[in-house]
C-alpha cells in the first residue's frame, strides 16, 4: 500500500473518531431513592455502566424519597463540590420549580426523567428552554399506554386460560399523584372498552404489605375475581400472596401483574403465579447519558427538541425466557451504550426500546 493511501486512511479513522475525543465531561446522577432500592439500584446502575463505556465521570448523590431531602442534598453537592457539566434527575412534586431554578442558576445543563409534575406546578415550570434555558429536555415514557398495555395482557391471560363470560377486575394504584393516575387510567379505559367489569380500585403506597392486607379484603368482598392490575410488581406481589393463601389450588386462575420487572416478578410469571410486568424504564437513565454524550459531542437533537419518549414492554409467560438473564445478577457491561448513539450517523432521532433486552433462545 503506498504512503499516500496509508496517510488518508489514518486521516480518514481520525476524522471518523474526533467526535470522541470531546468525551472528557462529568455528569451528576440524582438518585430520587435510597441507596439500595430495588428499581433506581438498577436504574444507577446501568446509568453508572454506560458512563464507563462512554468514557464520562459520573459521581451520584441520593434523595432518600423526599423532596426537600433531594432538593437540601442536591443544593449542598453544588455548593461545596465542583459543578459537572450535565445533572440528570427525577423532579418531585412540590419542589421543581426551585429544583429547575438552581440548576438554571448554577448554569448546569440538565435533562429530567419521567414526567412526574402535572396540574398548576407544571405551568410553571412550563416545557424545557422555554423558561429554564439550560433544561435540555425530558427522557419519558406513556404511563397511560402502559397501563393500558398491562391490562391487555392480564386480559389476554384470562381468556388463554379458557374463561369465557363476563371478566371482573381489580386495580391498586399506587399513591394519588400523575405517574400512578395516568398508568390506572390506561387501565381503566380498557377495561371499559373490553367490557371488563371494574369491581373497585384501591391505593397501596407502593407498599407490597398494603397490597397484600388490601387484596385479602377485596377478594373476600369480591371473590370472582379475574384480573387484578396493579401499579408496582411489589404491590402485585402483594396481591399475589394474598390471594394464594384465600384461593388455594386455583390460584392460577386470576391474573396479577404490575410494573417494574423486577428480578422476583420475572421468576414468578416463570412459574405462571404471575401473568405480567411491564417495564425497562430502568434504561431510562442510560438512555439520558447517552444523549448527554451526543450533545457534548454536537448532536443537534436537544436543540430541535424537547423529549424523548420510549414505550414499556410486557413480560409475559410467553416471551419470560427471553428476559430471565436479567433477574439475577446481570452483567449490565453486555449491553453496548455506544451503539445507541446517533453520533457520526444520519440519524435524527433515537431508537430507545426496552425490547432491546431481548435475548432470543436458540
Amino acid at each position: 500500500m503506498s504512503s499516500i493511501k496509508v496517510l488518508f486512511l489514518m486521516f480518514a479513522l481520525a476524522v471518523s473518531f474526533t467526535s470522541y475525543a470531546k468525551n472528557n465531561f462529568s455528569v451528576l446522577l440524582v438518585n430520587p431513592s435510597l441507596e439500595g432500592e430495588p428499581f433506581w439500584g438498577k436504574v444507577q446502575k446501568i446509568t453508572q455502566e454506560a458512563a464507563a463505556q462512554l468514557d464520562i465521570n459520573i459521581d451520584v448523590i441520593y434523595g432518600d424519597g423526599n423532596r426537600h431531602i433531594q432538593l437540601a442534598e442536591l443544593k449542598k453537592y453544588l455548593d461545596y463540590r465542583a459543578s459537572p457539566d450535565y445533572v440528570i434527575l427525577m423532579l418531585y412534586p412540590g419542589g421543581a420549580e426551585q429544583t429547575l431554578t438552581m440548576l438554571n442558576n448554577y448554569g448546569i445543563k440538565f435533562i429530567t426523567l419521567e414526567q412526574t409534575i402535572t396540574g398548576l406546578e407544571k405551568e410553571e415550570i412550563g416545557i424545557p428552554k422555554e423558561r429554564f434555558e439550560h433544561w435540555l429536555g425530558e427522557v419519558f415514557f406513556d404511563n397511560y399506554q402502559a397501563g393500558y398495555d398491562l391490562a391487555k395482557s392480564l386480559h389476554q391471560s384470562v381468556l388463554a386460560g379458557g374463561h369465557k363470560g363476563q371478566v371482573n377486575g381489580l386495580a391498586i394504584n399506587g399513591h394519588y399523584g400523575s405517574e400512578s393516575d395516568k398508568r390506572n387510567q390506561g387501565a381503566a379505559d380498557y377495561f371499559k372498552q373490553h367490557n371488563i367489569n371494574l369491581q373497585q380500585t384501591v391505593h397501596a403506597s407502593w407498599s407490597k404489605e398494603q397490597a397484600y392486607s388490601k387484596t385479602k379484603r377485596l377478594f373476600k368482598r369480591y371473590p370472582q375475581t379475574h384480573i387484578i392490575w396493579s401499579a408496582s410488581d411489589l404491590m402485585a406481589m402483594g396481591a399475589q400472596t394474598a390471594v394464594r393463601q384465600l384461593v388455594k389450588n386455583d390460584a392460577g386462575k386470576v391474573a396479577i401483574g404490575g410494573f417494574d420487572w423486577l428480578p422476583d416478578s420475572l421468576a414468578l410469571i416463570d412459574k405462571g403465579a404471575l401473568s405480567a410486568s411491564v417495564g425497562g424504564h430502568f434504561m431510562m437513565g442510560g438512555w439520558a447519558l447517552v444523549s448527554i454524550f451526543d450533545f457534548h459531542n454536537g448532536v443537534k437533537y436537544w436543540q430541535e427538541n424537547s423529549a424523548i419518549t420510549f414505550h414499556l414492554s410486557a413480560i409475559t409467560l410467553e416471551n419470560v425466557d427471553e428476559y430471565l438473564w436479567i433477574s439475577s445478577s446481570p452483567d449490565w457491561s453486555k449491553l453496548n451504550y455506544k451503539s445507541l448513539s446517533i453520533l457520526d450517523t444520519t440519524l435524527k432521532s433515537y431508537d430507545f426500546s426496552p425490547d432491546q433486552l431481548r435475548q432470543k433462545k436458540n
